[in-house]
């Protein structure tokens, strides 16, 4: 069923992109526009290892225009069945790097970032910020929750997957999906304990178990940039490599009313896998979490929804500021090599890190009238809330950022 292309289209395809993706745009749910929807999508994939591969290699070659890689490891040699993005050459280079490396020399016609980082609370909003979907490929639950709950937070699809043995697991949760959206918790309400779960390097994993669960994960990816199919909004996809089958389980709100008395209890972890369950217990809304929130979110009790302002809105504002009607600070929270790309005449950097230090304050007083900007709006409008939180009373920010106002205002600049 189509369904809203998460990611608008970007520029006319060159002659380059139509010839390599020439059987890719003969599909009549791709096509022109598709193609440069995915030139224009970008994409976070956590984790670099055996469902980092073939994710990364799929979204590549599908010509996704910017891949964003997080992993904190090396690459060792006991990583080589299942991680086929590295090569013997690799061996103790920094995964994200190596991988990165690898995408470049795959395809020239995309831009890859590797974050050479362990994911924390302190990094994690600003690595996700400026991507369209986050894609998590780790083993651990506690990063799976950091994850997700800073995709949930900042309104991005998050797809999950998992392996281990011969079987594997497949969804997306995002909570603007339909039907209420769905979330982690809704698959798994309770998490195991660190010495309840297993992981690979205990109880071995087949590679090709993980070439195919990657595989689909980076389907899901696809069909959300461009808006076709069913994406796995609460639907697990289950594969059990022994014999061979895919199932697919209903859970939250779109599992069987019988689920809960069925006795088939869901997988208590990615990492336990019991595909044998037919059914999911039904979402508890009792609570909307079930673990400590461990990311530091601004909480300011009554606050209002976030303002925004539009790019034409904007480019109004700034006339009038220039002739002296309008009294505002425009500020720039990019980081430098951004704004050395592409910046809007009249604002002033503050990166996004520095919001709360005293030379911000030389930028940006808290009784000013503070607009900011980002790359597409993320960012911006999660600093709002900082600054909010922290004696600000009139700050807003640039929906879509200064990529929407390229576009919209100032054509002739660089976008990127």
């Amino acid at each position: 069923m189509p369904h809203v292309p998460l990611v608008s289209p970007g520029p006319p395809l060159t002659p380059a992109q139509r010839q390599r993706y020439a059987r890719q745009v003969a599909l009549e749910q791709v096509g022109d526009v598709g193609q440069r929807r995915l030139a224009a999508a970008r994409v976070l994939m956590i984790g670099a290892g055996g469902l980092g591969s073939p994710v990364l290699t799929a979204l590549a070659a599908a010509g996704v225009g910017t891949i964003g890689i997080v992993d904190s490891d090396s690459v060792e040699v006991s990583n080589l069945h299942r991680q086929t993005i590295y090569t013997m050459a690799d061996l103790a280079q920094p995964k994200a790097e190596a991988a990165a490396a690898a995408l470049r020399a795959r395809n020239p016609l995309i831009s890859v970032v590797a974050h050479q980082t362990r994911l924390t609370a302190a990094n994690v909003l600003a690595l996700i910020a400026d991507y369209d979907i986050v894609v998590d490929g780790t083993d651990n639950f506690a990063t799976r929750h950091l994850a997700h709950d800073a995709a949930a937070l900042l309104h991005k699809p998050y797809i999950w997957g998992s392996v281990l043995r011969f079987d594997g697991l497949v969804t997306t949760f995002w909570v603007d999906g339909p039907a209420g959206g769905t979330r982690l918790e809704d698959l798994f309400p309770t998490t195991p304990g660190a010495d309840e779960a297993e992981t690979c390097a205990m109880a071995g994993v087949l590679g090709s178990v993980c070439a195919g669960v990657g595989a689909m994960m980076a389907t899901e990816a696809l069909k959300l940039i461009v808006g076709f199919g069913e994406p796995l909004f609460g639907r697990l996809l289950v594969l059990d490599g022994l014999d061979a089958s895919w199932r697919d389980v209903p859970y939250g709100t779109a599992a069987p009313a019988t689920a809960a008395t069925t006795g088939n209890a869901a997988p208590t972890a990615a990492v336990n896998l019991e595909p044998s369950a037919d059914a999911v217990p039904p979402r508890d809304t009792s609570h909307s979490q079930v673990h400590a929130h461990p990311i530091p979110v601004p909480q300011g009790p009554g606050a209002p929804v976030p303002d925004e302002v539009s790019s034409a809105e904007l480019a109004d504002l700034l006339a009038d500021r220039r002739e002296g009607s309008a009294d505002f600070v425009l500020v720039d929270i990019r980081e430098p090599w951004e704004r050395d790309i592409v910046a809007i005449d009249g604002s002033a950097l503050v990166p996004m890190a520095q919001l709360l230090t005293d030379e911000a304050r030389t930028v940006m007083e808290p009784e000013d009238r503070v607009i900011l900007y980002c790359h597409h709006g993320t960012r911006s409008e999660y600093a709002r809330g900082v600054l909010r939180d922290n004696g600000w009373s009139d700050v807003t920010h640039l929906a879509g950022g200064i990529d929407d106002w390229v576009r919209r205002i100032e054509p002739d600049k660089p976008r990127y």
